[in-house]
């Protein structure tokens, strides 16, 4: 190769980085500002970087949830009740708490609770948020357990503790699991987690009409996957 050529790709211009990525509404506004936007352009843009970074938090929210529920967490039926010729096990409101929190906070997430009283009525919303600021709630009523020998202040606080214990299983899609049920032969056999779980929930009915809408409810779901299973 010639000196001339080499002189002449000395010349040549370098080529051009293409951007790597897009402008924020962030972005945006800081240019704005450095150009002396006037105060309608920076609100207009204010409101656009507002909207972008709530967008933002919601896709992040997906993701933190998505990442939570790949874990296959299942909450341990730790608790039996008996009373009145009536006996089941639960999940405490404890178990289901320390079985997810720790998870959740590694994905980003937190939980708490509201509680309202009006008449007779309980409402309790458990509300999860992500670090970025986006939440989402479940909301549930019943009325104070009146079951066994409870005070009326009992009876309330049993309500609180339940409504806590399902929004929370509830909004985050656990399931629960009474290790007496288990295939400890090795031999396996019939999966009885949708029985199991709604005779819970009839044995856990506040009071005779709920029990009658669950056991309706807990007999057509299972009969459901009798049929889709061909049994």
């Amino acid at each position: 190769m010639s000196d001339n050529q080499n002189d002449t790709r000395g010349l040549m211009p370098a080529p051009q980085t293409a951007l790597s990525t897009t402008p924020t509404p962030s972005d945006l506004l800081r240019l704005a500002i450095d150009k002396g936007a006037d105060l309608d352009r920076l609100e207009r843009l204010m409101d656009l970087q507002a909207k972008y970074e709530a967008g933002q938090a919601r896709k992040a929210f997906t993701a933190a949830m998505t990442d939570l529920k790949s874990r296959n967490l299942t909450v341990r039926k730790d608790k039996s009740v008996a009373f009145s010729g009536t006996a089941y096990t639960h999940s405490s409101l404890a178990e289901v708490v320390e079985t997810v929190v720790r998870h959740m906070a590694d994905a980003g997430l937190s939980h708490r609770w509201t509680v309202a009283q009006e008449g007779k009525s309980i409402t309790v919303a458990c509300v999860i948020t992500h670090e970025l600021g986006h939440s989402e709630q479940v909301v549930m009523t019943a009325a104070p357990d009146d079951s066994g020998k409870k005070n009326a202040i009992q009876q309330v606080a049993s309500t609180i503790q339940y409504l806590e214990r399902y929004s929370l299983l509830a909004i985050t899609g656990l399931s629960t699991k009474d290790e007496r049920h288990g295939d400890d032969d090795g031999q396996g056999g019939q999966d009885t987690s949708l029985r199991d779980e709604w005779i819970e929930r009839a044995n856990a009915a506040l009071n005779p009409k709920v029990l009658a809408e669950t056991w309706a409810l807990g007999v057509a779901e299972i009969r459901e996957a009798a049929l889709a299973a061909g049994g």
